[in-house]
Protein backbone atom coordinates (compact mmCIF):
# COMPACT_ATOMS: atom_id res chain seq x y z
CA UNK A 1 0.00 0.00 0.00
CA UNK A 2 1.55 3.19 -0.35
CA UNK A 3 0.30 6.47 0.78
CA UNK A 4 -1.17 9.04 -1.41
CA UNK A 5 -0.66 12.99 -1.64
CA UNK A 6 -4.68 13.78 -1.79
CA UNK A 7 -5.54 14.34 1.91
CA UNK A 8 -7.80 11.61 3.98
CA UNK A 9 -10.60 11.91 6.22
CA UNK A 10 -11.94 8.80 8.95
CA UNK A 11 -15.18 8.23 7.41
CA UNK A 12 -16.26 5.61 11.04
CA UNK A 13 -14.54 4.85 13.92
CA UNK A 14 -15.14 1.13 15.84
CA UNK A 15 -14.35 1.13 20.04
CA UNK A 16 -14.66 -2.31 21.97
CA UNK A 17 -13.36 -2.57 25.17
CA UNK A 18 -10.87 0.05 25.45
CA UNK A 19 -10.57 1.81 28.57
CA UNK A 20 -13.91 2.79 30.33
CA UNK A 21 -15.66 2.14 25.80
CA UNK A 22 -17.34 -1.26 25.80
CA UNK A 23 -18.78 -0.63 22.54
CA UNK A 24 -19.09 2.97 20.26
CA UNK A 25 -19.47 2.92 16.32
CA UNK A 26 -19.80 6.43 15.40
CA UNK A 27 -19.58 7.18 11.68
CA UNK A 28 -19.00 11.48 11.25
CA UNK A 29 -21.68 13.44 9.61
CA UNK A 30 -20.20 16.62 8.90
CA UNK A 31 -16.82 18.22 10.16
CA UNK A 32 -17.15 18.41 13.90
CA UNK A 33 -18.02 15.38 15.86
CA UNK A 34 -18.85 16.43 19.34
CA UNK A 35 -18.38 13.81 22.20
CA UNK A 36 -20.77 14.65 24.85
CA UNK A 37 -22.09 13.27 28.44
CA UNK A 38 -21.13 13.25 31.90
CA UNK A 39 -17.80 12.44 33.51
CA UNK A 40 -15.73 9.01 33.70
CA UNK A 41 -18.65 7.70 30.85
CA UNK A 42 -15.78 7.21 28.00
CA UNK A 43 -15.58 10.39 25.74
CA UNK A 44 -11.93 10.82 26.60
CA UNK A 45 -11.03 7.10 25.56
CA UNK A 46 -12.75 7.39 22.74
CA UNK A 47 -10.17 9.53 21.76
CA UNK A 48 -7.42 8.05 22.96
CA UNK A 49 -8.57 4.89 21.64
CA UNK A 50 -8.54 6.88 18.05
CA UNK A 51 -4.80 7.93 19.09
CA UNK A 52 -4.16 4.22 20.13
CA UNK A 53 -4.73 2.93 16.83
CA UNK A 54 -3.28 5.10 14.89
CA UNK A 55 -0.25 6.99 16.35
CA UNK A 56 1.73 3.79 17.40
CA UNK A 57 2.55 1.89 20.79
CA UNK A 58 4.04 5.60 22.26
CA UNK A 59 0.56 6.60 21.64
CA UNK A 60 -1.19 2.98 24.12
CA UNK A 61 -2.14 4.55 27.93
CA UNK A 62 -1.22 1.93 30.23
CA UNK A 63 -3.75 -0.54 31.01
CA UNK A 64 -5.89 0.21 28.32
CA UNK A 65 -8.27 -3.13 27.85
CA UNK A 66 -11.59 -2.63 29.75
CA UNK A 67 -11.53 -3.98 32.70
CA UNK A 68 -13.57 -7.02 32.28
CA UNK A 69 -12.42 -7.60 29.04
CA UNK A 70 -9.43 -9.70 27.57
CA UNK A 71 -9.11 -7.89 24.36
CA UNK A 72 -9.55 -4.84 22.54
CA UNK A 73 -10.16 -3.41 19.35
CA UNK A 74 -10.02 -0.42 17.80
CA UNK A 75 -11.01 -0.11 13.87
CA UNK A 76 -10.34 3.26 11.69
CA UNK A 77 -11.58 3.50 8.13
CA UNK A 78 -10.40 6.56 6.64
CA UNK A 79 -10.53 7.33 2.92
CA UNK A 80 -10.18 10.30 0.26
CA UNK A 81 -12.23 12.11 -2.17
CA UNK A 82 -11.52 9.82 -4.87
CA UNK A 83 -13.13 6.99 -2.80
CA UNK A 84 -10.03 5.11 -2.11
CA UNK A 85 -10.42 3.55 1.11
CA UNK A 86 -7.96 1.99 3.99
CA UNK A 87 -9.26 0.34 6.99
CA UNK A 88 -7.21 0.53 10.46
CA UNK A 89 -7.41 -2.38 12.77
CA UNK A 90 -5.56 -2.39 16.50
CA UNK A 91 -5.63 -5.01 18.74
CA UNK A 92 -4.95 -5.23 22.48
CA UNK A 93 -4.58 -8.55 24.20
CA UNK A 94 -4.04 -8.42 27.92
CA UNK A 95 -1.80 -11.06 29.61
CA UNK A 96 -2.24 -12.73 32.57
CA UNK A 97 0.62 -10.37 34.48
CA UNK A 98 -1.29 -7.49 33.31
CA UNK A 99 1.21 -6.11 30.69
CA UNK A 100 -0.33 -6.29 26.51
CA UNK A 101 0.77 -6.97 23.27
CA UNK A 102 -0.66 -5.10 20.27
CA UNK A 103 -1.05 -5.74 16.47
CA UNK A 104 -1.84 -3.62 13.72
CA UNK A 105 -3.05 -4.27 10.28
CA UNK A 106 -4.00 -2.03 7.33
CA UNK A 107 -5.56 -3.15 4.39
CA UNK A 108 -7.29 -1.75 1.34
CA UNK A 109 -10.75 -2.54 -0.35
CA UNK A 110 -9.25 -5.24 -2.11
CA UNK A 111 -8.07 -7.09 0.66
CA UNK A 112 -3.98 -5.60 0.26
CA UNK A 113 -2.09 -5.76 3.61
CA UNK A 114 0.79 -3.74 4.17
CA UNK A 115 3.68 -5.06 5.97
CA UNK A 116 4.56 -1.93 7.77
CA UNK A 117 1.47 -0.11 8.58
CA UNK A 118 2.75 2.00 11.06
CA UNK A 119 5.27 3.37 8.79
CA UNK A 120 2.19 4.38 6.50
CA UNK A 121 0.00 5.72 9.52
CA UNK A 122 3.32 8.03 10.42
CA UNK A 123 3.39 9.69 7.06
CA UNK A 124 -0.12 10.51 7.55
CA UNK A 125 -0.27 11.57 10.72
CA UNK A 126 3.10 13.42 11.35
CA UNK A 127 5.23 12.96 14.21
CA UNK A 128 3.51 14.96 16.40
CA UNK A 129 0.11 15.87 17.28
CA UNK A 130 -1.67 18.72 18.64
CA UNK A 131 -5.02 19.70 20.45
CA UNK A 132 -5.75 22.87 19.24
CA UNK A 133 -7.09 23.98 22.77
CA UNK A 134 -4.52 22.47 24.41
CA UNK A 135 -2.08 24.31 22.57
CA UNK A 136 -4.05 27.94 23.40
CA UNK A 137 -3.78 27.13 27.05
CA UNK A 138 0.03 25.89 27.07
CA UNK A 139 2.47 28.77 29.02
CA UNK A 140 4.08 30.51 25.75
CA UNK A 141 7.13 28.83 26.15
CA UNK A 142 5.68 25.39 25.63
CA UNK A 143 4.27 26.76 22.83
CA UNK A 144 7.53 28.31 21.19
CA UNK A 145 9.44 24.97 21.94
CA UNK A 146 5.96 22.87 19.54
CA UNK A 147 6.26 25.49 17.01
CA UNK A 148 9.75 25.89 16.66
CA UNK A 149 9.48 22.20 15.35
CA UNK A 150 8.81 23.93 11.89
CA UNK A 151 12.23 25.72 11.02
CA UNK A 152 14.60 23.21 10.54
CA UNK A 153 18.31 23.07 10.89
CA UNK A 154 17.94 25.73 13.94
CA UNK A 155 19.01 24.62 17.42
CA UNK A 156 17.21 27.38 19.32
CA UNK A 157 18.45 26.27 22.95
CA UNK A 158 21.69 26.32 21.63
CA UNK A 159 21.16 29.85 20.14
CA UNK A 160 19.23 31.05 23.23
CA UNK A 161 21.98 29.20 25.61
CA UNK A 162 24.74 30.62 23.89
CA UNK A 163 23.06 34.44 24.05
CA UNK A 164 22.17 34.04 27.56
CA UNK A 165 25.90 33.06 28.00
CA UNK A 166 27.24 36.10 25.55
CA UNK A 167 24.36 38.18 27.58
CA UNK A 168 25.52 37.63 30.77
CA UNK A 169 29.53 38.34 29.74
CA UNK A 170 28.35 41.48 28.43
CA UNK A 171 26.64 42.47 30.93
CA UNK A 172 29.97 41.45 33.27
CA UNK A 173 32.03 43.11 30.68
CA UNK A 174 30.18 46.17 30.40
CA UNK A 175 29.89 46.46 34.39
CA UNK A 176 34.16 45.92 34.42
CA UNK A 177 34.54 48.19 32.19
CA UNK A 178 32.18 51.13 33.84
CA UNK A 179 34.03 49.91 36.58
CA UNK A 180 36.94 50.71 35.33
CA UNK A 181 36.24 53.99 33.52
CA UNK A 182 34.96 55.25 37.04
CA UNK A 183 38.30 54.88 38.60
CA UNK A 184 39.97 56.19 35.80
CA UNK A 185 37.98 59.12 36.22
CA UNK A 186 38.31 59.25 39.82
CA UNK A 187 42.43 59.91 39.49
CA UNK A 188 43.17 63.94 39.94
CA UNK A 189 46.49 64.74 38.75
CA UNK A 190 48.33 67.58 39.77
CA UNK A 191 48.67 69.63 36.87
CA UNK A 192 50.61 72.23 38.73
CA UNK A 193 53.75 69.50 39.90
CA UNK A 194 57.52 70.37 38.22
CA UNK A 195 57.50 67.63 35.42
CA UNK A 196 61.53 67.48 36.52
CA UNK A 197 63.18 66.19 39.40
CA UNK A 198 65.61 67.85 41.93
CA UNK A 199 69.24 66.09 42.46
CA UNK A 200 68.28 65.39 46.39
CA UNK A 201 71.41 62.97 46.78
CA UNK A 202 73.59 65.80 45.58
CA UNK A 203 72.06 67.83 48.53
CA UNK A 204 72.42 65.80 50.80
CA UNK A 205 76.17 65.19 49.78
CA UNK A 206 76.55 68.63 49.88
CA UNK A 207 74.72 68.67 53.75
CA UNK A 208 77.59 66.12 54.73
CA UNK A 209 80.38 68.03 53.48
CA UNK A 210 79.18 71.33 55.33
CA UNK A 211 78.92 68.68 58.29
CA UNK A 212 82.75 68.04 58.07
CA UNK A 213 83.73 71.00 57.61
CA UNK A 214 81.84 72.77 60.79
CA UNK A 215 83.18 69.26 62.93
CA UNK A 216 86.83 70.36 62.01
CA UNK A 217 85.47 74.00 63.05
CA UNK A 218 84.18 72.72 66.21
CA UNK A 219 87.66 70.76 66.83
CA UNK A 220 89.99 73.64 66.09
CA UNK A 221 87.74 75.85 68.62
CA UNK A 222 87.97 72.89 70.82
CA UNK A 223 91.88 72.76 70.87
CA UNK A 224 92.35 76.33 70.68
CA UNK A 225 89.97 76.22 73.83
CA UNK A 226 91.89 73.79 76.08
CA UNK A 227 95.46 75.04 75.22
CA UNK A 228 94.21 78.48 76.53
CA UNK A 229 93.05 76.33 79.95
CA UNK A 230 96.46 74.88 80.30
CA UNK A 231 97.87 77.99 79.45
CA UNK A 232 95.94 79.61 82.19
CA UNK A 233 96.58 76.58 84.38
CA UNK A 234 100.64 77.11 84.18
CA UNK A 235 100.03 80.86 85.04
CA UNK A 236 98.58 79.66 87.91
CA UNK A 237 101.38 77.10 88.68
CA UNK A 238 103.97 79.94 88.37
CA UNK A 239 102.44 82.06 90.74
CA UNK A 240 101.75 79.65 93.39
CA UNK A 241 105.35 78.57 92.73
CA UNK A 242 106.78 81.98 93.38
CA UNK A 243 104.62 82.47 96.40
CA UNK A 244 106.52 79.27 97.28
CA UNK A 245 109.83 80.96 96.89
CA UNK A 246 109.04 83.32 100.08
CA UNK A 247 108.00 80.24 102.02
CA UNK A 248 110.25 77.50 100.86
CA UNK A 249 113.60 78.91 100.60
CA UNK A 250 114.87 75.65 100.39
CA UNK A 251 113.15 74.67 97.29
CA UNK A 252 113.47 77.96 95.53
CA UNK A 253 115.85 76.39 93.34
CA UNK A 254 113.59 73.57 91.89
CA UNK A 255 110.24 76.00 92.41
CA UNK A 256 112.50 78.25 90.03
CA UNK A 257 113.40 76.01 87.44
CA UNK A 258 109.20 74.51 87.94
CA UNK A 259 108.57 77.87 87.10
CA UNK A 260 110.75 78.41 83.87
CA UNK A 261 109.41 75.40 82.97
CA UNK A 262 105.80 76.47 82.84
CA UNK A 263 106.36 79.75 81.57
CA UNK A 264 108.16 78.02 78.79
CA UNK A 265 105.42 75.55 78.51
CA UNK A 266 103.63 78.78 78.52
CA UNK A 267 104.97 80.59 75.89
CA UNK A 268 105.08 77.87 73.43
CA UNK A 269 101.45 77.46 73.54
CA UNK A 270 101.03 81.12 73.01
CA UNK A 271 103.27 80.79 70.16
CA UNK A 272 101.33 77.96 68.42
CA UNK A 273 98.17 79.96 69.14
CA UNK A 274 99.16 82.87 67.27
CA UNK A 275 100.75 80.76 64.53
CA UNK A 276 97.02 79.09 64.45
CA UNK A 277 95.73 81.85 62.56
CA UNK A 278 92.10 82.95 62.04
CA UNK A 279 89.33 80.95 62.74
CA UNK A 280 87.64 79.35 59.63
CA UNK A 281 84.44 80.16 58.86
CA UNK A 282 81.05 77.96 59.76
CA UNK A 283 78.51 76.77 56.81
CA UNK A 284 74.89 77.36 57.89
CA UNK A 285 72.89 73.96 57.53
CA UNK A 286 69.49 75.64 57.54
CA UNK A 287 69.04 76.26 54.03
CA UNK A 288 70.37 73.34 52.89
CA UNK A 289 68.05 71.37 54.95
CA UNK A 290 65.38 73.51 53.71
CA UNK A 291 66.11 72.60 49.88
CA UNK A 292 66.45 69.30 50.50
CA UNK A 293 63.34 69.13 52.44
CA UNK A 294 61.22 71.32 49.33
CA UNK A 295 63.18 68.86 46.80
CA UNK A 296 61.70 65.71 48.12
CA UNK A 297 58.33 67.69 48.14
CA UNK A 298 58.68 67.95 44.61
CA UNK A 299 60.02 64.56 43.85
CA UNK A 300 56.96 62.95 45.63
CA UNK A 301 54.71 64.91 43.66
CA UNK A 302 56.61 64.14 40.10
CA UNK A 303 56.77 60.75 41.21
CA UNK A 304 52.56 60.77 42.36
CA UNK A 305 51.89 62.12 39.20
CA UNK A 306 53.79 59.70 37.03
CA UNK A 307 52.20 56.90 38.99
CA UNK A 308 48.72 58.24 38.26
CA UNK A 309 49.27 59.12 34.72
CA UNK A 310 50.43 54.97 34.36
CA UNK A 311 47.45 54.22 36.22
CA UNK A 312 44.90 56.05 34.47
CA UNK A 313 46.54 54.98 31.02
CA UNK A 314 46.54 50.54 32.48
CA UNK A 315 42.55 51.51 33.93
CA UNK A 316 41.64 53.16 30.03
CA UNK A 317 43.43 50.44 28.30
CA UNK A 318 41.61 48.29 29.78
CA UNK A 319 37.90 49.56 29.51
CA UNK A 320 38.52 50.05 25.80
CA UNK A 321 39.44 46.43 25.92
CA UNK A 322 36.57 44.97 27.47
CA UNK A 323 34.68 47.41 25.57
CA UNK A 324 36.19 45.79 22.74
CA UNK A 325 35.01 42.51 23.75
CA UNK A 326 31.50 43.69 24.89
CA UNK A 327 30.60 44.84 20.68
CA UNK A 328 31.78 41.63 19.75
CA UNK A 329 29.22 39.66 21.91
CA UNK A 330 26.75 42.03 20.97
CA UNK A 331 27.53 41.34 17.32
CA UNK A 332 28.15 37.65 17.95
CA UNK A 333 24.31 37.63 19.78
CA UNK A 334 23.31 39.61 16.70
CA UNK A 335 24.58 37.34 14.20
CA UNK A 336 23.35 34.56 15.85
CA UNK A 337 19.45 36.18 15.69
CA UNK A 338 19.91 37.45 12.27
CA UNK A 339 20.57 33.59 11.22
CA UNK A 340 17.41 32.25 13.39
CA UNK A 341 15.79 34.74 11.75
CA UNK A 342 16.45 34.00 8.53
CA UNK A 343 15.87 29.91 9.11
CA UNK A 344 12.54 30.97 10.51
CA UNK A 345 11.50 33.16 7.17
CA UNK A 346 12.73 30.42 4.97
CA UNK A 347 10.30 28.23 6.71
CA UNK A 348 6.81 27.00 5.74
CA UNK A 349 4.74 28.54 8.96
CA UNK A 350 1.03 27.43 9.53
CA UNK A 351 0.21 30.95 8.90
CA UNK A 352 1.35 34.22 7.43
CA UNK A 353 2.93 36.60 10.08
CA UNK A 354 4.14 34.02 12.82
CA UNK A 355 7.45 34.12 14.01
CA UNK A 356 9.66 33.74 17.10
CA UNK A 357 10.40 36.32 19.93
CA UNK A 358 12.61 35.41 22.61
CA UNK A 359 11.28 32.15 23.95
CA UNK A 360 7.62 33.36 22.94
CA UNK A 361 5.64 32.90 19.65
CA UNK A 362 4.90 36.11 17.75
CA UNK A 363 2.01 37.03 15.28
CA UNK A 364 2.03 40.04 13.31
CA UNK A 365 5.01 41.30 15.55
CA UNK A 366 2.97 40.93 19.00
CA UNK A 367 3.03 38.12 21.82
CA UNK A 368 0.54 35.20 20.86
CA UNK A 369 -0.82 36.20 24.33
CA UNK A 370 -1.99 39.42 23.26
CA UNK A 371 -3.93 38.05 20.11
CA UNK A 372 -7.51 37.43 20.14
CA UNK A 373 -9.32 34.02 20.89
CA UNK A 374 -10.71 33.92 17.44
CA UNK A 375 -6.31 34.67 16.47
CA UNK A 376 -5.43 31.70 18.72
CA UNK A 377 -7.87 29.38 17.79
CA UNK A 378 -7.41 30.06 14.42
CA UNK A 379 -3.82 29.68 14.51
CA UNK A 380 -3.84 26.52 16.92
CA UNK A 381 -6.30 24.76 14.45
CA UNK A 382 -3.03 25.90 11.11
CA UNK A 383 -0.68 24.29 13.49
CA UNK A 384 -2.86 21.04 14.26
CA UNK A 385 -2.84 20.39 10.01
CA UNK A 386 0.35 21.37 9.37
CA UNK A 387 1.67 18.65 11.93
CA UNK A 388 -0.50 15.96 10.22
CA UNK A 389 -1.40 17.36 6.97
CA UNK A 390 -2.62 14.22 5.13
CA UNK A 391 -5.12 12.64 7.34
CA UNK A 392 -7.72 15.44 8.20
CA UNK A 393 -8.52 15.52 11.35
CA UNK A 394 -7.55 16.80 14.82
CA UNK A 395 -9.23 15.94 18.52
CA UNK A 396 -9.59 18.30 21.41
CA UNK A 397 -10.75 16.95 25.14
CA UNK A 398 -11.03 20.92 26.06
CA UNK A 399 -14.19 21.90 24.13
CA UNK A 400 -16.30 22.96 27.06
CA UNK A 401 -14.30 25.69 28.14
CA UNK A 402 -15.41 27.40 24.68
CA UNK A 403 -18.49 29.41 24.92
CA UNK A 404 -20.50 30.11 21.90
CA UNK A 405 -18.93 32.23 20.10
CA UNK A 406 -15.95 30.25 20.19
CA UNK A 407 -17.62 27.10 19.33
CA UNK A 408 -19.49 28.89 16.13
CA UNK A 409 -15.77 29.94 15.33
CA UNK A 410 -14.09 26.11 15.55
CA UNK A 411 -16.96 24.97 13.36
CA UNK A 412 -16.12 27.71 10.64
CA UNK A 413 -12.79 26.76 10.81
CA UNK A 414 -13.17 23.35 10.47
CA UNK A 415 -15.48 23.97 7.27
CA UNK A 416 -13.00 26.38 6.12
CA UNK A 417 -10.11 23.66 6.34
CA UNK A 418 -12.28 20.50 5.28
CA UNK A 419 -11.17 18.87 8.46
CA UNK A 420 -13.12 16.50 11.07
CA UNK A 421 -12.85 17.98 14.71
CA UNK A 422 -13.70 15.57 16.93
CA UNK A 423 -14.58 17.45 20.25
CA UNK A 424 -15.15 16.42 24.01
CA UNK A 425 -17.74 18.63 26.00
CA UNK A 426 -19.74 18.19 28.48
CA UNK A 427 -23.17 17.38 28.45
CA UNK A 428 -23.66 19.30 25.16
CA UNK A 429 -28.07 20.21 24.52
CA UNK A 430 -26.96 20.89 20.38
CA UNK A 431 -28.62 17.89 18.57
CA UNK A 432 -25.70 17.11 16.49
CA UNK A 433 -23.62 15.97 19.41
CA UNK A 434 -23.28 12.21 20.46
CA UNK A 435 -24.10 11.39 23.74
CA UNK A 436 -21.41 8.95 25.51
CA UNK A 437 -23.23 6.72 28.40
CA UNK A 438 -21.75 4.21 30.15
CA UNK A 439 -18.94 2.88 27.57
CA UNK A 440 -21.87 3.68 25.01
CA UNK A 441 -23.10 5.53 22.19
CA UNK A 442 -26.98 6.52 23.75
CA UNK A 443 -29.47 5.12 21.96
CA UNK A 444 -27.28 3.02 19.41
CA UNK A 445 -27.85 -0.46 19.35
CA UNK A 446 -24.83 -1.89 21.36
CA UNK A 447 -22.66 -4.71 18.89
CA UNK A 448 -19.50 -5.40 18.81
CA UNK A 449 -16.70 -4.20 16.21
CA UNK A 450 -16.11 -6.43 13.32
Amino acid sequence: MTAQATPLKILSLDVENMLRVRAVRIKPDGNILELTGRNRQGKSSVIDALWAALGGEKMIPADPVHDDAKMGTVIVDIGDATGLKYRITRRIKKKDDGDWSTSLTIENEDGFRSDKPQQILNTLIGALSCDPLDFINKKPKEQFDLLKTFVAGVDFEAIAKANDTDFDERTRVNRDAKALRTRADAIVIDETAPTATVDEAALVQELAQAADKNGAVQRFRAALAGRRAQAEQHDTMADAARRRISELRSEIAKLTEQADLAETVASELRLEISEAGDEPPSVDTNDLQTQITAARDINAKVAAAARARTEKERLASEAADLEAKSDALSKAIAARETEKQQAVARAEMPVPGLTFGDGVILLDGHPLAQASQAQKLSLAVAIAMKLQPRLRFLTTKHAALLDDESWAALARLADEQDLLVIAETVNSNRPTAVVIEDGHVRGATQQAAE
